[in-house]
């Protein structure tokens, strides 16, 4: 998935560039019922014009004309960036409303937490004490799965989770070995996503390791 945002960006656009691009949201933003704006907008008429006027006198201006022509757009820049961020605060989102606003968009990538893993089943192998565990796959892609169990014979089971045995798979199953057969096992399961995201375990499920 992604989200649109009107670029807030310009430093890489040359001379007549960023003249296309002031132009084209001076156009979109005129009378734009909406957007509201304080002076963002009259900030970048005014900068535009500063900077078109020294444009024109770099041909026979030598280099303190190229000086103050890249002065003034680098203000111009500047302008054009505290106007896109207020339109994109102002639009929060809406395609329909950015593209009115003339300016050039763009989608940044929107990140969707993995959620609960979803159908948690746990069955025995035909080996004695091993545990085949699985999950299915999740709508979104996920970096593998995190499969939790604790051991009964080291006491009660802890309240959370996160401090209980892991393993680790780069896809949907593992087979958790050396269990002891003839005891119960709590099983949990939780989706890798991105490494400051907080794991978010399924429901415990109870299941003997078999004889």
């Amino acid at each position: 998935m992604s989200a649109n945002r009107a670029i807030t960006n310009f430093e890489n656009e040359n001379d007549d560039e960023i003249v296309t691009t002031s132009n084209s949201a001076i156009a979109g933003l005129t009378g734009n019922a909406n957007f509201t704006f304080t002076t963002q907008l009259s900030d970048v008429v005014s900068a535009e014009a500063t900077y078109v006027t020294k444009l024109g006198l770099v041909a026979t201006g030598g280099s303190t004309a190229v000086t103050a022509k890249d002065v003034a757009k680098g203000v111009l820049e500047t302008k054009l960036a505290v106007l896109a961020k207020a339109v994109n605060l102002q639009a929060n989102g809406d395609l329909g409303k950015l593209q009115s606003s003339g300016l050039p968009l763009v989608k940044l990538p929107v990140h969707n937490n993995m959620g609960v893993p979803a159908n948690l089943k746990v069955a025995r192998t035909n080996i004695a004490g091993n545990m085949e565990v699985s999950v299915d796959k999740p709508i979104y892609g996920t970096h593998g799965t995190i499969f939790a169990f604790w051991k009964p014979s080291l006491g009660p089971t802890p309240a959370n989770i996160n401090d209980w045995f892991f393993r680790h798979s780069n896809g949907l199953s593992f087979t958790i070995t050396g269990l002891t057969p003839n005891t119960s096992y709590p099983f949990a399961a939780a989706y890798k996503g991105n490494d400051n995201e907080p794991l978010v375990w399924t429901a415990i499920t109870t299941k003997s390791a078999g004889d």
